[in-house]
Formats: C-alpha cells, sequence, structure tokens
C-alpha cells in the first residue's frame, strides 16, 4: 500500500479521500475488514436516505450520527515487526487525522444544517399540508355554493319564462282592458261632475234666497270695547304655542306665492309662512289685531272674507288657510265663503279649515268661553260642505292634544294576575281609553281639501 505524503503549504483534501478510498479497497481484498463492517456502512448510508425512511427518524439519525470509527485499533500480525510496524502505523495514522479530522467535523456540522433544514420543511410542510386541507373545504364549499346557484339560476329561467309568459298575454290583453279602465273613470268623472253641478246649482239658489232673506252675521268685535287680543292672549294661548300646532300645515304650502290667511289674528301663521319662504297675506276684521299685524311687518288688510274673496280674480290663489274662523260664522256665511274659496284657489293646491274639536267634551266645555263663537262644526259636515263645493281628496286631521296628566288614569299592569282579574283589569283599562278619546280627545281639528 503507498504511503500519500502531505504537504502542510497544500492540503488537497480530494486527493485524501481518493487515496482513502484506495486504502479501504485494498483491506478489503487483504481481508482485514470484517464481513458485517460493509452492511453497517449500507445500513448507515441507507438510514440518512429520505426515500427509504421516516422524516422524524431521518432527523434523529443525523442529529445522533457519528461517522468518526473510535473502534478501530492499530495492531499487526507479525511477532517481530509488528511492534515497528504498529508505531509506524500509529504515526502514519496521527498525520491522517490531522487533516481527515477537519474534513469529518464539517461533515457533522453539515448533517446538523441538514436536520435543520429538514425540521424546516417539515414545518413548512404540515402548514402547506394544513392550507390544503382548509382549500379542499373551501372548495367543497364552493362546489355547494355552486349547486346552490345552480338551482337559483334554474328558479329565475322558470321564472322568468313565467314572466314571458305574462308578458305576451299583458301585451295582448293591455290595450283593450285600458281603454275599458279609461272609459270606466271617465265615466265617472262625469258622473261625479254632473252631480257636483247640479248640488252647486242648488247651493247657489239657496245662497241667493238666503242673502236675500237674512243679513249675514259677521263678528261685531269692531264695534265693542273688549279688546279681543288681550281675550285670545289669554284663553287661546300665547302665539308661540299657536304657532306650534299650525308647523303641521306648512308642507300644503311649500314653494306657494300667494296664499290667503282668512282671519289672520295675532299673525301665526303668516310668521311661520314667512320662515319658510311661503308668499303669504292676511285679512281679519279685527282692527286690533290687523295694527298687529302690519307693526310685525306682514301684509294685512281690515276685511271681510266673502268681501275680500269677491274682489280677487278667479284661480288667483295657491293656497288658503282659515283657522279658528268657522266657528264664529253662520252656516249661510260659511257656505258662501268655501264656495269663493274653491272659485278662487288655482286647481291642484290646498284649503285647510281648522277649527275646536265637538267630538272631545275636554274643547266643547270650553267653547264657549268665547263669546263671539255661534255654534261648533262637526267634523263630518266640515268634510261634506268642502266636497259639496267641489274640494277632492280630502283629509282630516286632529291636534291639539290634551297633555297625559289631565286624563282619566289606567291600572297599572300586576304580575301573577288570575285569569278572571286579567279579564277584568284588560276591560277596566279598554274602558278607560274609551273615556279618555271621547272626554280628553284632540282639543281642534283640520279639514284639508285640494282643488
Amino acid at each position: 500500500m503507498d504511503t500519500l505524503e502531505i504537504k502542510d503549504e497544500e492540503v488537497d483534501v480530494e486527493k485524501i479521500m481518493e487515496k482513502i478510498r484506495e486504502n479501504i479497497d485494498t483491506r478489503k481484498k487483504e481481508g482485514i475488514y470484517t464481513e458485517n463492517e460493509p452492511e453497517i456502512m449500507s445500513e448507515t448510508f441507507s438510514a440518512v436516505s429520505p426515500i427509504k425512511r421516516d422524516i422524524p427518524e431521518g432527523l434523529e439519525f443525523i442529529n445522533y450520527c457519528d461517522i468518526s470509527n473510535e473502534s478501530y485499533t492499530i495492531s499487526s500480525h507479525r511477532p517481530l515487526t509488528g511492534k515497528f510496524l504498529i508505531e509506524g502505523r500509529k504515526m502514519v495514522h496521527g498525520e491522517v487525522r490531522r487533516y481527515v479530522d477537519p474534513v469529518f467535523q464539517k461533515q457533522k456540522e453539515f448533517n446538523f444544517g441538514v436536520a435543520d433544514v429538514v425540521k424546516d420543511l417539515k414545518t413548512e410542510s404540515q402548514y402547506l399540508k394544513t392550507n390544503v386541507e382548509n382549500l379542499n373545504t373551501g372548495l367543497e364549499r364552493l362546489n355547494d355554493n355552486s349547486k346552490s346557484l345552480k338551482i337559483d339560476v334554474k328558479s329565475l329561467k322558470t321564472d322568468t319564462g313565467y314572466l314571458k309568459t305574462e308578458l305576451e298575454h299583458l301585451k295582448v290583453d293591455s290595450p283593450q282592458n285600458i281603454k275599458s279602465e279609461v272609459n270606466n273613470f271617465i265615466s265617472a268623472i262625469d258622473l261625479d261632475l254632473n252631480n257636483k253641478s247640479w248640488l252647486n246649482s242648488v247651493l247657489e239658489n239657496r245662497f241667493k234666497k238666503n242673502l236675500q232673506n237674512h243679513k249675514v252675521q259677521k263678528p261685531e268685535n269692531n264695534e265693542s270695547e273688549i279688546n279681543y287680543y288681550a281675550f285670545e292672549e289669554q284663553f287661546r294661548g300665547s302665539r308661540d304655542h299657536i304657532q306650534q300646532h299650525q308647523k303641521v300645515f306648512l308642507d300644503y304650502f311649500k314653494d306657494c306665492k300667494n296664499v290667503l290667511d282668512i282671519g289672520c289674528g295675532r299673525g301665526e301663521f303668516l310668521e311661520l309662512a314667512r320662515q319658510k319662504d311661503i308668499g303669504a297675506k292676511g285679512i281679519d276684521v279685527d282692527e286690533d289685531m290687523v295694527n298687529f299685524c302690519k307693526s310685525k311687518g306682514f301684509n294685512v288688510e281690515l276685511k271681510d272674507a266673502i268681501e275680500a274673496l269677491q274682489s280677487m280674480e278667479d284661480k288667483s290663489l295657491d293656497g288658503i288657510f282659515i283657522s279658528q274662523v268657522v266657528e264664529h260664522l253662520a252656516p249661510n256665511y260659511l257656505i258662501k265663503m268655501l264656495h269663493l274659496c274653491n272659485k278662487k284657489l288655482k286647481y291642484g293646491f290646498y284649503l285647510i279649515v281648522e277649527t275646536v274639536n265637538p267630538l272631545s267634551f275636554f274643547s266643547f266645555t270650553n267653547f264657549y268661553i268665547d263669546f263671539t263663537h255661534i255654534k261648533p262644526v262637526h267634523p263630518e259636515t266640515l268634510k261634506f260642505l268642502l266636497s259639496a263645493v267641489n274640494f277632492r281628496e280630502i283629509e282630516t286631521k286632529f291636534i291639539s292634544p290634551v297633555p297625559d296628566s289631565m286624563k282619566l288614569k289606567k291600572l297599572p299592569e300586576f304580575g301573577d294576575l288570575k285569569d278572571r282579574e286579567k279579564v277584568l283589569f284588560e276591560t277596566f283599562n279598554q274602558n278607560i281609553n274609551m273615556l279618555n278619546n271621547t272626554l280628553y280627545g284632540e282639543q281642534d281639528y283640520a279639514v284639508i281639501g285640494k282643488k
């Protein structure tokens, strides 16, 4: 076996490893290696193979694998020269280890590095496995949603087909149906107009007879020594209080430029109209009220309602507001005034008539505090009168509720009531509600009509 000379200034690891392999082959041929040593080496290489072993076992092997051969001993079978041979071999062995051991150490470090990388790969593999499982779950969910969407699409197609069929039927039937409906509607309008025209002629004849036989009654506040402004301030309430109730009517006069407030009083509505850029003017028969409104800068005249309306052009007003006036008027005067309101109002605009609610006992008992009141007007009566003079889309609004503190109190709810007691309890409270509606209903109401 040749001796390899190694110089310190130049180390060729490849040559050293090649020489070691040659020595191993030579020792095999000479029978120096035992029979099981090649198998041990084969098992070692097999153990580090990632194909034949599981990753955890491979990691454990790499971490604890020591490729150094500590079991190797230097010996000789020659009795005479063996001692010298052993010493010589020890010298060679020592020199070889100086160069081979660093290689083995680097191999160990490499093994540890490989182990760390494999650990990271194992962690990454587990992470990827989890992601794949999540993706599979998501795909299954998407698949279910896709099936559901297919069902919905199928249902929509069915509905679309049905709608197309219905549309075809409508195309065939609609013109005829529309024509029939229009004819029926026109016939109904003609009948309604004929009825109202007839009623209007009857009312006009009655107006003429009544005006000839009776002098129209008007409030005589302007001839009395009583200051009606002070009277309203005490009994009707402050201007702010009245305005809170009248705000609900402003939307009916939105963007209007020529609204007439009949019986404007202290000008509560005129002030609200000014705040909303609604053009409004007022008339009243009380000189104190008119002077007060003029002091506020409102456009107000001292005029009787019928005289003022008769002096205006037909269809010149785009709104009329009458608050707390009709209860002061005689029936004939009221009917004549409403007729003129319809005549002077533009088509599509509103008349609002607000007055005392006689359906409320609380309101009715206070009705005659004002001695200028003639009689209350029932809501249904006022609705009929507006309809008779050709107003349409008539509605009634009840306003000015009585405070709850003044109403009858209901029994509070008790727990664990027996069935019989519960029935009595509910019946009693229902009766209280009915009494409150009758005794303490809203104090005022308004009837609203559209021309």
